[in-house]
């Protein structure tokens, strides 16, 4: 399947049955949900991802990344999972294209999980750019997260023109008509799924 509906090529296919339907894969990432998994699932989940990660080339990598949601979700999973750095620029492109309203979450778990300077840059220009779209409420929290993870490992201050009180952030959740995460929520989860990975993969890429 791809981004715009077609019909993929077969070795599309298999890189989409081997990396994001086996096991129900990119359902379980969708949200994190896999984190409520029984204790040896979770496990095994993960071991699954850290070996993938290892083993996908950056070839089928950014097979997943032309793909559709499901595909790309995959790929920003297994790309963070693994810290295959070479995948940078494609997320953050995804990312801040703005376009993606199920892959977005993968996409600032790697960014997170990468840890860099840059890497929260891409984050702030994402929510600076992006806040004021309703449209794109469902990735804002994740990214958020991200970037208050990012501060916290790296010393700096992105997150804070966003959540200071009375800020872009308050009038952000006024905005909408759903309940929403706190910051400390989102920070929270996105480092639960940064530790899980480094468990799962042993601190290594």
């Amino acid at each position: 399947m791809t981004a715009d509906g077609g019909v993929a090529e077969p070795g599309r296919i298999d890189v989409f049955k081997r990396y994001a339907l086996a096991g129900r894969r990119y359902k379980r990432l969708l949200g994190g949900n896999f984190m409520r998994l029984p204790p040896g699932e979770l496990r095994e989940f993960g071991e699954r991802l850290a070996a993938d990660s290892r083993e996908i080339t950056p070839g089928e990598l950014n097979e997943l990344f032309s793909g559709d949601w499901r595909e790309r979700l995959t790929g920003a999973w297994l790309a963070g999972f693994g810290l295959r750095l070479e995948m940078r620029d494609v997320i953050s492109r995804l990312l801040l294209e703005g376009s993606d309203r199920h892959a977005g979450k993968g996409y600032c778990f790697a960014l997170a999980r990468f840890g860099s300077r840059g890497d929260a840059d891409t984050l702030a220009r994402y929510l600076n750019q992006s806040l004021g779209r309703l449209d794109l409420r469902a990735d804002q929290p994740w990214a958020l997260g991200a970037l208050i993870v990012l501060d916290g490992n790296l010393g700096t201050q992105y997150s804070l023109q966003f959540i200071q009180g009375g800020g872009v952030w308050d009038r952000w959740v006024q905005a909408g008509e759903s309940a929403t995460y706190t910051p400390g929520e989102m920070k929270a989860e996105i480092q639960s799924w940064c530790s899980f990975a480094e468990a799962s993969t042993g601190g290594s890429s």
